[in-house]
């Protein structure tokens, strides 16, 4: 059976419905096979988008996803998605298509030898978890499996094959068989391991627990409520894991970060005992103030990943390499009785949110969470890795029942919302998709459009409008006396009239440029169908509804604090810098 054939057929029996990519001509033969086999493909104008699409479908549908990219720059553009996967934890198998095993530069002190070959596999090398060269036919289905299994085991990630041109037309053997040996036999269930967190538990009055990405399936979304109702213990979320679930349940404090919610970090600050499921407290979430974070709290953390455990910030008083799903398993069936002294939690979760004073301009906070107040339909909420959408995604958005939302928020790349939003869309599980983008973002990879209107994308992009990079202004501010070079107008860097881009590729238009307009604006959406772009112009220069503080120590000179206050509520004598 031809080589490409029989990739078709293991895309099938993975259960991906749908591959992502750009074609070329060192994969005409891979997306011809699948064409052939019924397997629906999404060709975007951009590798870049391709790859960020492949990883934002993959966690739409908890399952791997795949990416295909031709030779060369087509691979190399492919690198910033590959990163988001990396970075996020996300399994999307990579292939690359590449010249001819002859005319390969692997392994010589050389620049190139084929035309458009490069050493790709080196290349990504540091950010995958694995990656082949395959050189013989005969190995193919070998290292695809072999790709598969090392995607999904352990803390998943992303892999690339390289597949040199002669070999994809090879007629090779194959016997229907893709089945491999279970990829998790290294966590098998060890509940002896957590007789220690019971002795913590029994002597903490307040402990709170944490929820990462690494935690999140449908399985544990069942199991934390549970155990929250059993035991009354209140939870806080990472950016990523904001949606695992809705945000109304009384023991949901929030998200924590420097950009998060100032309730959830005011309940890190109060807590006795800090429970790490599947995140390991990066600087985004505890600032560089590391050393005195939650400095009155013992520190459990519970983590698939063995390396990470050795290169972590926080001193963690007991730390568990194990699958969270294990510890899931067990805290449900444990028989012990704790009695907490939580008794400030609706306090701590109306501190999430605070009346924005009203103004001429809309707010995009207040737009982001009155709209996503309406949803009723299953949703999904795109965030682009721009700083003001991306802030006021997070911290304004209200996640119900029927909500996720979804964004490479490690890496967070402006321009990536709306090949996310292409990426979402092909799982079919979504009847709405809102996107959240700034002006800046929205140019980085505007050629998504004519994907979005090509398919009938049922999306609603919210484009906020403030004239440039805010969240890079506000820094240049505070520390350039404002200087805004490359971030206004004023400062050399220019926009399109984005009324007219949207008429450009077919796309409804809708705009909203006062307060007092964001109610009639909201219930349009709420009616329309099809894509839409909803251009939101902001104040330029809109403050974020949360940040770190700074403490001014003398003139010009500030001192970072902690994540117990933030502003805009501040102790006298704080800044609101925004860095």
């Amino acid at each position: 059976m031809k080589l490409t054939n029989v990739f078709a057929k293991y895309i099938k029996y993975l259960g991906i419905k749908n591959v992502f990519g750009l074609q070329g001509g060192a994969v005409v033969h891979f997306f011809d096979s699948l064409e052939k086999a019924n397997i629906n493909i999404t060709y975007t104008h951009h590798e870049e988008s391709a790859a960020l699409a492949a990883t934002s479908y993959a966690k739409a549908t908890n399952n791997i996803s795949c990416a295909i990219f031709t030779t060369g720059p087509g691979s190399t553009n492919a690198i910033t998605g590959l990163a988001a996967a990396w970075q996020d934890s996300v399994p999307v198998i990579f292939i690359s298509g590449q010249a001819r095993s002859n005319h390969v530069s692997y392994g010589k002190k050389v620049r190139q030898v084929g035309t458009q070959e490069i050493n790709i596999c080196d290349i990504v090398r540091p950010i995958c978890k694995y990656t082949k060269f395959v050189k013989k036919k005969e190995d193919f289905v070998k290292e695809l499996k072999k790709a598969k299994k090392i995607a999904l085991s352990g803390r998943p990630g992303p892999v690339w094959l390289d597949i040199p041109l002669e070999l994809q037309w090879a007629d090779i053997k194959f016997n229907d068989n893709f089945k491999i040996k279970n990829f998790n036999d290294e966590y098998k269930k060890n509940f002896s391991i957590y007789k220690k967190v019971n002795s913590f538990l029994k002597k903490s009055h307040k402990p709170l627990i944490i929820i990462g990405y690494g935690a999140k399936n449908r399985s544990n979304i069942e199991i934390l409520k549970k155990i929250i109702k059993k035991y009354k213990i209140p939870f806080v979320t990472t950016w990523n894991s904001k949606d695992f679930i809705e945000t109304e349940n009384k023991y949901n404090l929030g998200t924590i970060g420097m950009s998060g919610q100032r309730g959830a970090n005011k309940a890190i600050f109060q807590s006795d005992l800090l429970i790490c499921l599947g995140t390991h407290l990066s600087i985004p979430h505890t600032t560089t103030l590391y050393d005195k974070y939650a400095p009155n709290a013992k520190k459990i953390i519970v983590n698939i990943d063995k390396n990470q455990l050795k290169n972590l910030n926080i001193k963690f008083d007991l730390k568990i390499n194990d699958n969270v799903n294990n510890f899931f398993e067990w805290i449900e069936q444990n028989k012990e009785n704790y009695s907490f002294e939580w008794k400030n939690l609706p306090i701590l979760k109306s501190m999430n949110w605070y009346k924005i004073k009203k103004s001429i301009k809309p707010n995009s906070n207040l737009l982001i969470h009155q709209l996503t107040k309406t949803i009723k339909k299953r949703s999904c909420i795109v965030v682009d890795g721009g700083g003001t959408a991306l802030y006021s995604g997070f911290q304004s958005s209200v996640i119900k029942k029927n909500t996720r939302l979804i964004c490479s928020s490690a890496i967070s790349s402006m321009g990536t919302g709306l090949a996310e939003t292409i990426g979402v869309s092909k799982s079919k599980l979504f009847k709405e998709i809102y996107c959240i983008i700034g002006d800046g973002s929205f140019l980085m990879n505007i050629q998504d459009l004519q994907t979005i209107i090509q398919d009938k994308i049922n999306v609603c992009i919210l484009l906020i409008n403030n004239n440039g990079y805010l969240a890079i202004r506000h820094t240049q501010k505070e520390f350039l006396k404002g200087k805004y070079f490359g971030t206004h107008p004023k400062g050399n860097l220019t926009f399109p009239n984005y009324k007219k881009i949207a008429k450009a590729f077919s796309i409804k238009y809708l705009e909203l440029k006062k307060n007092s307009q964001i109610n009639y604006v909201i219930d349009k959406i709420k009616k329309n169908n099809g894509p839409l772009i909803c251009e939101v112009f902001t104040s330029e220069n809109q403050s974020s509804l949360f940040k770190q503080g700074y403490k001014e120590v003398e003139k010009g000179k500030f001192e970072p604090q902690p994540l117990s206050e933030m502003y805009p509520f501040f102790q006298k004598g704080l800044s609101n810098t925004n860095n």
